[in-house]
């Protein structure tokens, strides 16, 4: 009788050895499902707060890129404008030099001292028209160049509306998503 006491626990002792064992890998099993449904979230939390600090970024460059293309059309806009002063005096000194060529030509009588400076005047025509030629060929280059960035900060500003009506959205999707979740969390309670 006292063996049959002692193989008694001894043939029950697996029973509950693997019932119990059974009874942790089920817990262990719904830790490891739970342990990946929290992991997922922060996977999607730490995904969503880097979206949402790569828009700041992006925006802070944005403004940054628009702040030195204006700049630089600023810039632009005051150098035409000097170009333009100087392109004014330029004609106005040819014009006085023309004027003067044209006194000596009709003061001339076939005099060799006349003639030399009817030449030297006409050198001095011919550089004030090449200078003014330059003067004009810069502005336009410059003219260009305004419309250029004044295309360039229009662009820039678009893509910074852009991006804002994104993160417009996407603050909007993460509070829909919150009120989702807190909802879910309130139903849960009940």
């Amino acid at each position: 009788m006292k063996t049959r006491f002692i193989l008694l626990p001894l043939l029950l002792v697996p029973i509950f050895v693997s019932a119990q064992f059974s009874n942790m890998q089920s817990q262990a099993r719904s830790m490891h499902t739970q342990m990946n449904i929290q992991n997922q979230k922060w996977a999607n939390e730490r995904a969503i707060a880097n979206q949402q600090s790569w828009m700041k970024n992006m925006m802070f460059q944005q403004v940054s890129h628009i702040e030195a293309a204006e700049h630089n059309l600023a810039k632009e806009e005051k150098n035409i404008q000097k170009l333009e002063k100087k392109a004014e005096k330029l004609e106005a000194d040819l014009k006085m030099k023309q004027d003067q060529l044209a006194n000596l030509k009709s003061n001339s009588n076939n005099d060799t001292n006349i003639s030399k400076e009817i030449e030297k005047s006409e050198e001095k025509v011919n550089k004030s028209k090449e200078k003014l030629r330059k003067s004009k060929a810069k502005i336009e280059y410059h003219s260009k160049k305004i419309e250029g960035l004044k295309k360039y900060v229009e662009k820039l500003k678009t893509e910074k509306e852009e991006l804002q009506k994104k993160q417009e959205e996407e603050k909007k999707l993460k509070e829909e998503e919150k009120a989702k979740k807190e909802k879910e969390k309130q139903e849960k309670e009940k």
